[in-house]
């Protein structure tokens, strides 16, 4: 990087505090410079025409859920979280993730995942690397044997039926597939009628996976 060339970045976090905390770490570093300060999406959408930043820091909480509007920035992100926000990342896999810092980092970690976000070498917080090794590991296909029904399922139906038995919860399987939670309720009563069980243990109980 140019010692003569600072990177621009935008804050974009609902809580002024959080933002006031980002601006004063970052600013630390003579290579960084915070360009804007947002609070909602809409807001980072407009900065970023605006001021072209070359990373934006934002709430993986807030924003985790619109990777489609965040694939349409020209920027680094840096996403700072929490393990449990793991699950959720899977919806950023399409969008120019530099780097993934957890919320209780020290200060000097989010300039160094900033940095490193920007140069492309990318960064992963250690106290991360346990939940996307478990996410890893939850996506990685598996052959799952078929499990007996007593009507035919629906191809939609089929589908929902191999996430139920890879363990992951109805909210899940709805981001996953783009549906409502109501949705994928539905279909996993259709399942569990067709297939004569009770629960959803029963119905992974059937046929393991192999």
């Amino acid at each position: 990087m140019d010692r003569g060339i600072k990177s621009r970045v935008i804050i974009c976090d609902p809580h002024p505090y959080a933002r006031l905390g980002i601006r004063r770490s970052l600013e630390k570093d003579p290579a960084l410079s915070v360009v804007a300060e947002v609070a909602e999406l809409s807001e980072l959408l407009s900065a970023a025409e605006l001021y072209d930043p070359d990373a934006v820091v934002l709430d993986g909480q807030l924003h985790l859920g619109h990777a489609r509007e965040l694939a349409d920035l020209d920027a680094a992100l840096v996403v700072v979280g929490d393990t449990d926000s793991a699950t959720r990342w899977i919806g950023l896999t399409q969008v120019d993730v530099g780097a993934l810092v957890h919320c209780y980092d020290p200060v000097e970690d989010l300039v160094v995942a900033v940095r490193k976000a920007v140069d492309g070498t990318g960064y992963v917080s250690p106290g991360l690397s346990g939940a996307l090794l478990k996410l890893t590991r939850a996506m990685a296909p598996r052959h799952l044997s078929a499990v007996p029904t007593h009507a035919p399922l629906t191809s939609r139906e089929s589908e929902v039926l191999q996430l139920v038995r890879r363990g992951l919860a109805n909210k899940e399987i709805a981001r996953r597939l783009g549906l409502s939670e109501k949705t994928i309720k539905f279909h996993v009563s259709n399942v569990l009628a067709k297939a004569h069980v009770a629960s959803r243990a029963q119905l992974i109980a059937l046929a393991p996976a192999m």
